[in-house]
């Protein structure tokens, strides 16, 4: 819903070529797809006006799921954190303006995960803003449970 209460406007966007098949966003949009029994590609979308966004993965229709990656690996960082708060932000806003019906998927590396343990803030605000989260291992996602 829109701020004034009527439905979001219909969708307008296209798929686009963001990702090698092999970079590991592309097979964590398959994993999550596979998960959520859609296919799930990057996303270029626009409002009326002109303004754009891009998301890493969303079904063709916006019914299903828009979800943004954050992979990384390594030592935990404050960007990292940073990026984390982005994405949540950017998936609530995306939901609003573009997808009411979807969920939104914030899909995070192990590593990641950490991040969003279970008395920090950044997992308080993905559960009361309705942001799924998911860990990609190996063999799949699972969701992380944000207490």
């Amino acid at each position: 819903m829109t701020s004034d209460g009527d439905r979001a406007p219909a969708l307008r966007g296209s798929e686009i070529d963001r990702f090698a098949p092999d970079a590991p966003e592309a097979l964590a949009a398959a994993a999550l797809g596979e998960h959520l029994g859609a296919v799930l590609r990057p996303r270029r979308l626009a409002l009326a006006d002109g303004t754009a966004v891009e998301v890493e993965a969303m079904d063709a229709h916006g019914r299903v799921a828009i979800a943004q990656f954050v992979l990384n690996g390594g030592a935990v960082r404050s960007t990292l954190r940073n990026k984390v708060a982005a994405d949540l932000f950017k998936l609530v806003w995306v939901r609003h303006a573009f997808a009411p019906e979807a969920r939104a998927v914030l899909c995070v590396s192990p590593t990641v995960a950490a991040l969003l343990g279970p008395r920090g803030w950044l997992a308080a605000a993905a559960r009361d803003l309705g942001v799924d989260v998911v860990v990609l291992r190996p063999d799949g996602v699972s969701p992380l449970d944000l207490g």
